[in-house]
C-alpha cells in the first residue's frame, strides 16, 4: 500500500476543509452552506427571483428538499415565497433585503477563503487550476 493519497482523495479533503470553514463562518448567522448558495445564486439574479424549479435544477436536489432549505430561509426572514401572477401553478423565491445583506457578508467570508486557498499561487496558476477543475467536473457529469 502506498502513502501517496490519490486526486480523489485530495480532492475530498479540499472540500471537506472548505465546507468546515464556510460552516464556521455561516454558523454566526445560523445558515448553512446550502442556504447561502440559495441566497447568492438569488442575490446574482437580475429580478433576485427564482422559480422553485430553477432552484431544484441549480443546487441538484429534489423537490422536498429544496422546498425545505426555502422553507427555512423564509422562517429566518431572508426570502419571499409566492404565486407567479403569471401562472398561478408557479412558485417563485425572490431574496429579501436581509438576505441580501447576508451576501455581502458572505462574499467578505468567500473572498478571504479564496485568499487562503491561493495563497502561493500566481494568478496564472489560479486561472489553470480553475480551468482544469471545470474540465474535470465536466468529465464527471
Amino acid at each position: 500500500m502506498h502513502n501517496k493519497p490519490t486526486s480523489g482523495q485530495l480532492i475530498k479533503q479540499l472540500n471537506d476543509a472548505i465546507e468546515r470553514q464556510a460552516n464556521n463562518s455561516l454558523r454566526q448567522n445560523d445558515l448553512t452552506m446550502v442556504q447561502m448558495w440559495v441566497l447568492l445564486s438569488l442575490n446574482d439574479q437580475d429580478e433576485k427571483t427564482y422559480s422553485f424549479k430553477e432552484l431544484e435544477r441549480i443546487l441538484g436536489v429534489a423537490q422536498s428538499t429544496c422546498a425545505g432549505i426555502v422553507n427555512r430561509l423564509a422562517l429566518k426572514k431572508l426570502v419571499d415565497c409566492f404565486i407567479d401572477p403569471n401562472d398561478k401553478r408557479m412558485k417563485l423565491v425572490r431574496i429579501t433585503p436581509a438576505g441580501e445583506k447576508c451576501c455581502q457578508s458572505a462574499m467578505q467570508n468567500i473572498e478571504k477563503l479564496e485568499e487562503t486557498m491561493f495563497r502561493g499561487l500566481s494568478e496564472e496558476e489560479q486561472i489553470v487550476l480553475n480551468s482544469l477543475l471545470q474540465r474535470i467536473y465536466e468529465n464527471m457529469k
